[in-house]
């Protein structure tokens, strides 16, 4: 069980989850496929990957490479927030060169709702410790029921999926004893509404 739960939280890793968002965007709703050529989708793939997993992920090394981490799975609630305001960076700065192109405004929803998603992280960081991978579970469950509304389609086998999918990342911080209860709920609440009232309201800078 132990094993699993590790396997479960580097699979899903927060850093993955938007562009796990984007992609399920450009393959499952119609309307997003219609508009977003080849070309644009492979480019909105690369600059997401570079700005919110390969930056980010490399910067978190370097953190831990000069001590200002002292671990990479467990960092203690006051060294959280120098990684999270530099992955924001990195998040901010891939939002901003996508910008420079036409894209459905729902891909720029999905990329703001995960820069906002990190802000209240943050904030929330001062208060207690939140499970950045529930907020990161949630916030793809929170993605597809905001495109199901604005663009008026259904698919419940991948809202089913992603709903399970979320669970099993909230069971294994638990069974990791990463967090509490209450951060692991807390964390997926706060990544469901932030993703989901984003999209929903569709949202852009």
């Amino acid at each position: 069980m132990h094993r699993a739960a590790v396997i479960i939280s580097a699979v899903f890793h927060p850093l993955l989850m938007p562009l796990a968002s984007v992609y399920v965007a450009t393959k499952f709703d119609w309307f997003i496929r219609g508009q977003l050529g080849p070309d644009q989708a492979r480019l909105v793939y690369l600059v997401v990957a570079l700005s919110t997993i390969v930056f980010p992920g490399i910067n978190i090394l370097l953190l831990r490479w000069h001590g200002a981490l002292s671990s990479l799975e467990r960092p203690p609630q006051k060294e959280r927030l120098a990684p999270f305001l530099s992955t924001l960076f990195f998040f901010c700065t891939g939002y901003y060169l996508l910008s420079r192109v036409d894209l459905p405004d729902a891909i720029y929803s999905i990329l703001l709702g995960s820069g906002i998603t990190l802000i209240v992280l943050s904030l929330l960081n001062f208060v207690r410790k939140i499970s950045v991978h529930s907020a990161g579970a949630f916030g793809l469950v929170g993605t597809i029921l905001g495109l199901f509304h604005i663009h008026s389609f259904a698919n419940l086998e991948l809202l089913a999926i992603a709903v399970f999918m979320g669970a099993g990342v909230v069971s294994s911080r638990l069974i990791l004893r990463a967090h509490t209860t209450t951060k692991a709920y807390t964390g997926a609440i706060a990544g469901f509404l932030c993703m989901f009232l984003t999209v929903f309201l569709e949202l852009k800078i």
